[in-house]
């Protein structure tokens, strides 16, 4: 499925000459049998109508897989395929003889069947704060959630407390024990005392998985590394049969109106857009507060059904012109009962990357902006000062982490890798692989982002990127079956099967996975910043130009080198490949017998989460 999948609703219908809606077609949910090397089955998945093509045909198709007319379909055909030389009538012709076979997929199909609206019942709300060695900013994220939350609409509020240092555990003990004196709902802190007995009650009753569960959650076992997902997998645990929300310490229990706005909603993979400020006051001038806060602004959709959410965030069933340039593989696997089991918003402030790099992977209007930045592409890409979200309600397949994201935790959700970054996208992937009809949904408002220590991110930092648990992500991801109905217990155990036979694979054979992994990965990153120094040439930024050229020629540069596992960043100096392939294997057999006993895990943990909540045993005292 291509990345350009992006739709909106504020365009008007295409009229035939009739005055009959033109229809939005595309080439897609084709089964592709190779007869020899003159002739090529096709099979349409959906109304198993068949014809034999030839392999020119089907390769020109391949190419119409988003929603346009067939007009717009056979110009670009006639322009890029030399067998046709420029003949728009033929082309034209020969698309039309598809549709009326019915080997082309209708817009006005997803639509119909987008259109159906089923309500569910919605589990009650959690509340969960994520928090490591940062007391100050725990306490102005309380004061925030007294101000502009209504605590008292959740089934539990949470402190989950992943700091190192005592000092900061006894402080921000303290916050929530203050926090309660104010709040209509009491606040559970869970720290390390907790936590480990969390874990002893765990391995007690479990032992045959204890192996797996201290890979998840024991704190010991990461001694040393960043535990991201470590904390959010305690949230699933304690969250079980509820829908989860799950804020950052850092973020203000607020809600933002996105700066700019469009109408309807969009289906595809990419919706956001970014704004750079100059100064924290111009940004602040155009921020406007929402009239709701965020954790009843997540909860709204949260666990819906796709063709609830559609009627009611697009005030009607959807048209096939709100389809027009989306992804038609991607929009066909989209069903009215698909679950919404994660919710995402944007952030206002400091857009949470990990370095200035993001910005070169923005939309055509956002990199106008940047271009024409006032205060310089280098100082809209340093400063952290933006607003960075979806000006309308997006639908995805893949999820990735917000600072304040919303999941559906009725449904069997996969743990969080426990350590080290790109545990969201792996989490995403996973998430898919398991639930395959399920979605998620970009709210279009923001939360502010404003981390109270300093932070600095360099255009100069290196551009290429050295790879992360991303590359395992984008493994899974390729692998996925979108009919697949297997159940997702049945789901669960092949992941945990796939990383087994991974693991099993030599060293030889896992280094060469890896080089080829990462340079696929690079490549695809390479493609990326090329056509977007094509597209961006036209707003005259030399120093936008040169920003992109130098990453390109950095690309080029790794792809032409021996790529080492030993150049992954946070890699200790001195590390040899070897080394690293024996960690790598260690943790793959880690995760997979984590995924094995996950769910008799996630079975023993509701009852041990909810009577520490409810006998009191988690409040401060």
């Amino acid at each position: 499925m291509s990345d350009d999948t992006r739709s909106s609703g504020d365009g008007s219908t295409p009229q035939m000459a009739d005055g009959s809606e033109a229809d939005l077609v595309a080439f897609a949910d084709c089964e592709l049998v190779s007869i020899n090397k003159a002739c090529m089955l096709v099979i349409n998945r959906q109304n198993g109508m068949q014809q034999m093509m030839s392999p020119q045909v089907v390769e020109g198709l391949k190419t119409c897989t988003t929603f346009k007319p067939v007009k717009e379909h056979a110009a670009y055909l006639a322009k890029r395929r030399p067998e046709l030389q420029g003949q728009e009538a033929m082309a034209a012709q020969a698309m039309n003889n598809l549709k009326g076979a019915g080997l082309l997929l209708r817009a006005n199909t997803v639509c119909q069947e987008l259109s159906r609206s089923r309500m569910r019942s919605l589990p009650a709300t959690r509340v969960f704060i994520i928090t490591c060695d940062r007391p100050a900013a725990v306490e102005r994220l309380l004061d925030s959630i007294l101000q502009n939350g209504k605590p008292s609409q959740h089934d539990a509020l949470l402190l989950m407390d992943d700091s190192r240092d005592p000092n900061n555990r006894e402080a921000n003990r303290q916050a929530v024990a203050k926090f309660n004196l104010r709040s209509p709902r009491e606040m559970c802190y869970l720290g390390a005392e907790a936590q480990a007995s969390f874990l002893a009650d765990m391995i007690q009753q479990l032992p045959q998985y204890e192996e797996g569960i201290r890979f998840l959650l024991d704190h010991d076992h990461w001694i040393g590394a960043k535990t991201y997902g470590r904390s959010r997998t305690l949230c699933l645990l304690f969250s079980l049969g509820y829908r989860a929300l799950v804020m950052d310490d850092d973020i203000l229990c607020q809600a933002v109106l996105p700066p700019l706005t469009e109408e309807g909603v969009g289906i595809g993979t990419s919706a956001r857009q970014a704004m750079f400020y100059a100064s924290q006051q111009e940004m602040l001038q155009h921020s406007r507060t929402a009239n709701f806060d965020p954790l009843t602004g997540h909860a709204t959709y949260l666990g819906a059904n796709l063709g609830t959410a559609l009627q009611e965030l697009n005030a009607g069933p959807m048209r096939q012109e709100q389809l027009r340039g989306c992804n038609a593989a991607l929009a066909n696997v989209l069903l009215s009962d698909s679950p919404i089991l994660v919710t995402q918003s944007g952030s206002l402030g400091d857009p949470g990357t990990g370095s200035a790099h993001w910005v070169l992977a923005q939309r055509e209007a956002s990199m106008q902006r940047l271009a024409e930045a006032s205060h310089g592409v280098r100082a809209a890409a340093e400063n952290r000062l933006n607003w960075v979200g979806s000006p309308q309600a997006f639908f995805h397949k893949m999820s990735v982490m917000s600072q304040l994201t919303g999941l559906d935790n009725s449904f069997l959700l996969p743990p969080y890798f426990p350590a080290y970054r790109g545990e969201d996208a792996l989490f995403g992937a996973m998430l898919v692989a398991i639930h395959p009809k399920s979605v998620s949904l970009e709210y279009p408002f923001a939360v502010p982002h404003l981390p109270l220590e300093s932070r600095h991110y360099s255009v100069d930092d290196p551009i290429a990127l050295r790879g992360d648990a991303s590359i395992f992500a984008r493994y899974l991801t390729e692998k996925i079956d979108f009919n697949d109905s297997t159940t997702p217990e049945h789901n669960m155990g092949y992941l945990a099967q796939d990383l087994q036979r991974v693991a099993s694979r030599s060293d030889g054979d896992l280094l060469l996975d890896f080089r080829r992994e990462h340079a696929r990965f690079q490549a695809s990153y390479l493609n990326a910043l090329q056509d977007q120094a094509e597209r961006t040439a036209k707003f005259g930024s030399a120093e936008l130009q040169a920003y992109l050229g130098r990453g390109i020629q950095e690309l080029q540069q790794v792809l032409g080198e021996v790529n080492s596992p030993s150049n992954l960043p946070g890699v200790t100096g001195g590390s040899t490949d070897a080394e690293l392939i024996a960690r790598f294997r260690a943790l793959a057999l880690g995760f997979s017998g984590a995924l094995q006993g996950w769910v008799e895990a996630r079975d023993v943990a509701g009852p041990l989460a909810d009577g520490m909540i409810d006998c009191g045993q988690l409040l401060p005292k």
